[in-house]
């Protein structure tokens, strides 16, 4: 008779496998909810448009957004621009025209036609579009100050709640002895 030698086996070759699938599985069973996303709310689409038509501010406000849109235009940008009237808030977004111009004021990506990188899509409310969120990338946090700074100079205070809220500041009132006393 031909004897064939056995092979010789490992006892704990079943303990191995068990115990690489209990691994295995135990990951799934930590994080269930990181297998699936949670659902998200799409965002709802905002009416932006050039002008500022239904905003309270009259001519003073088309003046100033005018004058934001100027000197977007002079650095390779554009503003557009989406009325609150209920909350008294002018919603602005600041598109890319030409990113070489626009990569000497901006950080980021820079795609002609597209949004400038704030971090948050513009009009969707969020914990992170809070206006002094530090938890955002240094590109996304210049890019908001810059913003600020820009609507600023053109009397618009950046809202806290949003970095893409904007209103306009108060008009100045007149000093008591500017007033026309004959006019009264």
């Amino acid at each position: 008779m031909h004897n064939t030698p056995q092979k010789p086996s490992f006892p704990y070759s079943g303990y191995w496998l068990s115990l690489a699938a209990g691994i295995g599985l135990s990951a799934c069973v930590h994080s269930p909810q990181a297998a699936v996303p949670a659902p998200t709310l799409p965002p709802v689409p905002m009416a932006w448009g050039a002008a500022v038509d239904g905003c309270a501010g009259g001519e003073r406000l088309r003046a100033a957004v005018a004058s934001v849109r100027s000197e977007l235009r002079a650095q390779g940008l554009a503003l557009k621009t989406s009325c609150q009237f209920s909350q008294g808030a002018l919603v602005v977004q600041v598109q890319v025209v030409d990113g070489l111009r626009a990569s000497k004021v901006l950080r980021g990506p820079l795609a002609d036609g597209e949004a400038v990188d704030m971090g948050t899509p513009a009009g969707v409310a969020s914990a992170n579009a809070a206006s002094h969120n530090t938890d955002l990338s240094p590109d996304v946090q210049h890019n908001r100050q810059w913003l600020r700074a820009l609507m600023a100079r053109h009397q618009f205070d950046n809202l806290p709640d949003a970095w893409w809220r904007f209103a306009q500041k108060a008009a100045p009132q007149p000093a008591l002895a500017e007033v026309d006393l004959a006019a009264r």
